[in-house]
């Protein structure tokens, strides 16, 4: 099992190796010229960025979550500005091909989960038109950078809806989906939420991925918050059947000490009980790469439950 480093690394932060972003309030109180150069500027760091980090994960064998804020303002319609409208536009596309030389040459595995705010099964049309466009856009990107267009590259995503019947919901979904594009569609994974309103693992097996043959990414922590009445065992074992011949990647948090469960803490503190299964786990905990280092200390990698698989 590869742990993941999910957008940040603290290390590299320290050497000030670090994501910049910029405002829409700032971007419009500038020049237009000056603000595309200014934008121009913090993309291109954030993609140097983004290299140191696969850099360091392919030094330490971790899989990485490309950060969503690479690109600010890319997807904004009141910003009304492309990659294309910038000064610096074939320096970052030099930029993608040094990403892409890289990914090929390290074998990281590299996934994206864009924010909470992408809702394919909202009832505001204006809201899933934006979803589209923001997760075709992360798509093309990773198709720039090389990487494969299936759930190898996963794109993961809630589907943040209650609004009507599951059955309604799904069918509202799936009609969004088809507007995607076809490698966003091949990336395209689903999560259970940790809220009870919300979708568990059973639904999305029921609802989405035994219709539809979508893979379901089982992230412990929601699980523990929305079991559903399923087992944390019976659930993971669902999930990892759902990815097909795919290896999975799954996502590990615990909860913060406090009164709200869903919180996710600064370190993890428990054993992972991945009960014989092999997959890839993205670390949540707010500490990202020291969090992944003191668990690993902590519980060394379980080389018997891997044997165990073959003997």
């Amino acid at each position: 099992m590869r742990y993941g480093l999910c957008c940040i690394s603290l290390d590299l932060n320290q050497s000030d190796i670090k994501f910049q972003t910029m405002t829409y309030k700032r971007f419009s109180s500038l020049p237009r010229a000056e603000a595309l150069a200014t934008l121009g500027d913090r993309i291109l760091n954030n993609l140097f960025t983004t290299y140191h980090i696969i850099e360091y994960c392919a030094a330490h064998n971790y899989c990485y979550r490309l950060s969503s804020d690479i690109f600010p303002l890319i997807t904004y319609d009141k910003a009304n500005v492309s990659l294309e409208d910038l000064p610096n536009y074939l320096e970052i596309l030099e930029e993608f091909a040094e990403l892409s030389k890289l990914i090929h040459s390290s074998t990281v595995r590299i996934s994206c989960h864009p924010s909470e705010f992408n809702v394919l099964a909202s009832t505001n049309l204006t809201a899933v038109d934006k979803t589209i466009t923001e997760l075709n856009f992360f798509s093309w990107f990773m198709d720039q950078i090389g990487c494969e267009a299936s759930y190898n590259c996963p794109m993961n995503i809630h589907i943040h809806n209650t609004n009507g019947t599951h059955q309604e919901i799904i069918s509202r979904f799936m009609t969004r989906y088809d507007r995607l594009s076809d490698s966003c569609k091949q990336r395209l994974v689903i999560e259970n939420d940790d809220k009870l309103s919300c979708w568990s693992v059973s639904q999305l097996i029921k609802y989405l991925h035994t219709p539809h043959n979508i893979p379901i990414t089982f992230d412990y922590l929601h699980h523990s918050c929305h079991p559903d009445n399923l087992s944390e065992q019976d659930a993971l074992e669902s999930c990892y059947l759902s990815w097909g011949s795919y290896r999975p990647l799954f996502h590990y948090s615990e909860s913060s000490p406090g009164n709200n469960p869903r919180k996710h803490a600064d370190y993890a503190v428990n054993p992972i009980n991945t009960y014989g299964l092999n997959f890839d786990l993205d670390f949540e905990l707010k500490m990202k790469d020291h969090a992944i280092q003191k668990h690993s200390q902590l519980f060394p990698p379980c080389i018997k439950v891997v044997e165990k698989l073959y003997n």
